[in-house]
């Protein structure tokens, strides 16, 4: 009987959807005012109570239920917690009655609409949040009912479409499965796929471009606020610091599950494959050749001539940075250091920060490979300004301080390099954690070429002072004996 009653409540909500009494009314709490600001009261505490037994089935209320079908049907404008709350209220009915889930997914589906309709601009801050909303019902959708992907692909599409910039890392993950869903169910083509896995990409490299150069603004205002002695402001910048860095490590998660799903459709002859017919098709489509560079690039299948067809072909149409990049990649693997180095340089000026990031970081390799170890070091340095986050340029800087050995005479000269290649180690996997094991690699090879402790002796040095590594690096160190 109560399964019955709370079914009917779904079935109810639809039925009188067509019928709202807010389409005629202005008022925030509809056309009768005391008895919405009464449901509001009853469901609000009742839900408050329901919340305090962390949701449990027995706690639930059917007055509480009853309260909030009337406020969210009569007056669906007061308030956002009616969508919020009633996301929970669903919940629980899709669990307790999986049988009937699909009519209370429906009501969710009705529920988010009218939360984009009356709620389309956020009272927080004054901004459009329609995407977010229509990425939330299109997760939700396809996590309740993993049978109702298209559905949820085309919903999560059209929020891409309205706004990427507002989808949250659990939407573009949903909307990626459901993709796949749609190729493997023959509703999509393959090329699908790596079409919303280029668009996703750029989504999750432009919010951690984002949050990067937020990072490097707090990091900067929290330095000005400890000079001037203010520890309170200082306090508000570790807290906001704190956050943006969860935000990037949720990016960069969401970015690495998003590679992990991919892998499986990118093998460098299904790209070429797939790349190869959609080229031929149109050759001059600007928009495919920087998919198939950039796709082939990240997932390193860029000896075929494929891509450097589409590299040249692209650049013809519209140079640009990215073409530029595609170009350096090319001249590198063919070991053309110079001109790579052109290449790279040009590519350094995109807006894209994940390519930003790569054009320095393979400027700076160009510069290593022809033997400018300095100048090298100054280009990953600028790759470490562009994501701050990204332990990889102190790893590339560690490289060049230990390939450098040779350059240096002396029993403790020879050896420094070692111990600043490893200061740069250690940094690396204190701001990068998942650049730790590569950088225990390393600490482990360059630490066994640390001198005797009787060469620091015989030379007046102990361990644990300072040192001066000279030369090109000028770095100061720390004495430190080969264990």
């Amino acid at each position: 009987m109560k399964t019955k009653r709370f079914l009917m409540i779904a079935v109810m909500i639809g039925m009188a959807m067509s019928a709202t009494a807010q389409e005629a009314s202005e008022s925030k709490y509809g056309n009768d005012s005391v008895a919405c600001v009464t449901n509001l009261s009853i469901y609000g505490e009742a839900y408050k109570q329901w919340e305090a037994s962390k949701f449990a089935p027995e706690a639930i209320s059917m007055e509480m239920v009853k309260a909030w079908r009337e406020v969210f049907l009569n007056c669906p404008r007061s308030s956002q917690l009616i969508y919020t709350r009633g996301e929970k209220i669903m919940d629980y009915f899709i669990r307790t009655n999986p049988a009937q889930k699909d009519a209370y997914i429906d009501t969710i589906c009705m529920m988010m609409d009218n939360r984009a309709k009356y709620f389309g601009i956020d009272p927080k801050t004054g901004n459009s949040q329609v995407a977010n909303i229509m990425g939330r019902k299109g997760l939700l959708i396809y996590t309740y009912n993993k049978n109702r992907y298209e559905e949820a692909y085309n919903v999560l599409k059209d929020a891409v479409a309205l706004d990427a910039s507002q989808l949250q890392g659990a939407y573009i993950d949903a909307y990626f499965k459901a993709t796949i869903d749609m190729v493997n169910n023959d509703k999509a083509e393959k090329m699908t796929i790596i079409n919303v896995y280029q668009e996703l990409s750029e989504v999750l490299d432009n919010n951690i471009g984002a949050l990067a150069e937020t990072e490097t603004q707090l990091e900067t205002a929290k330095a000005e606020a400890e000079a001037a002695g203010d520890t309170e402001a200082v306090a508000g910048f570790d807290k906001q610091m704190e956050k943006n860095e969860k935000n990037i490590n949720i990016n960069k998660g969401v970015k690495n599950n998003l590679d992990n799903l991919f892998s499986p459709f990118a093998s460098c002859d299904d790209l070429i494959k797939v790349f190869s017919a959609k080229m031929a098709e149109t050759p001059d489509d600007v928009t495919l050749l920087k998919r198939i560079t950039t796709i082939l690039d990240k997932k390193d299948c860029t000896e075929h001539k494929l891509f450097l067809d589409a590299a040249v072909r692209l650049n013809e149409l519209e140079p640009s940075p990215e073409a530029s990049y595609s170009l350096g990649i090319k001249f590198f693997k063919d070991k053309k250091y110079s001109e790579a180095a052109t290449f790279f340089d040009q590519a350094t000026k995109t807006e894209n920060n994940d390519r930003k990031y790569r054009a320095y970081r393979n400027l700076g390799m160009c510069y290593q490979n022809m033997g400018s170890l300095g100048r090298a070091r100054d280009i990953f340095r600028r790759a470490a300004q562009v994501d701050p986050t990204n332990g990889e340029p102190y790893l590339l800087i560690a490289m060049l301080y230990a390939e450098s050995s040779k350059q240096f005479s002396g029993d403790i000269d020879s050896k420094a390099v070692f111990w600043a290649a490893v200061d740069k180690c250690n940094k690396a996997k204190a701001i990068d954690p998942s650049c730790a094991e590569r950088a225990n690699g390393l600490i482990r090879a360059y630490s066994a070429a640390f001198p005797a402790m009787e060469v620091i002796f015989f030379n007046d040095y102990n361990e644990g002072q300072s040192y001066n590594v000279g030369g090109w690096i000028g770095e100061t160190t720390t004495i430190r004996a080969r264990k």
